[in-house]
């Protein structure tokens, strides 16, 4: 009789080949990448974007501005990464806040082209920054991004707190971060510039939030 060895096959104890391995890996350091960029932007931006300090600081608000779209995009191309990383221990709720996070991160990198038109329009039609300020459909997809923004990252973030491979840190600091930038950039612009260091604290604490939690991703220990 002739005896056939089987060979088993061996298990992927991860459930991730070497290409979704790597695929993985970039997700992370683009979130770190992000991450570091919404930071700086926010440090460059100016406190208050009105027709005289939109001529006075142009340079540094192009600038930040280019960090944000760029930043914004990075956080774009990590978010599914973490989110497939994490997927069965964040549940519905993750599911819900990259939903939410993903559409609200992208339209505010759509809607931050405005920064790059505003000093041309500060300098040739003044007017017309409030005019499309308050334009009704301007309005609308601002709101609706800032909403999905902060709400989603506020439910992802508290859905990476149940992950047992996060940093409960990282969770933490993304669902505080996200609506204290928005909402400190708010008060800045329509209550004092004093507040400004608000939108400072929540950049920081958004921005460390994805770092940390795409240095863990890029490592393989998500």
């Amino acid at each position: 009789m002739h005896h056939v060895n089987r060979v088993e096959p061996q298990s992927n104890p991860t459930g991730t080949g070497p290409a979704a391995a790597n695929l993985l890996r970039g997700c992370g350091a683009a979130l770190v990448a992000g991450g570091v960029m919404l930071v700086v932007a926010t440090l460059l931006h100016p406190s208050v974007e009105s027709t005289s300090s939109i001529l006075e600081a142009e340079k540094r608000l192009v600038a930040a501005h280019i960090l944000f779209t760029s930043g914004f995009i990075a956080v774009l191309l990590g978010l599914p990464g973490l989110y497939a990383a994490q997927s069965v221990r964040m549940g519905r709720l993750g599911a819900a806040g990259f939903l939410a996070s993903f559409v609200g991160t992208a339209l505010l990198a759509v809607t931050g082209n405005f920064g790059f038109l505003a000093p041309v329009l500060a300098a040739r039609s003044p007017e017309s920054i409030d005019a499309i300020s308050t334009y009704p459909p301007v309005v609308v997809v601002n709101a609706v991004g800032a909403v999905t923004f902060m709400v989603g990252f506020v439910m992802f973030g508290t859905a990476m707190t149940r992950s047992a491979t996060l940093p409960r840190a990282a969770g933490i600091l993304v669902a505080l971060g996200a609506p204290l930038h928005l909402i400190g950039f708010g008060l800045a612009q329509f209550a004092s510039p004093v507040l400004w260091p608000l939108t400072v604290l929540g950049s920081a604490a958004l921005g460390a939030g994805l770092a940390l939690a795409g240095i863990v991703l890029w490592q393989g220990r998500a």
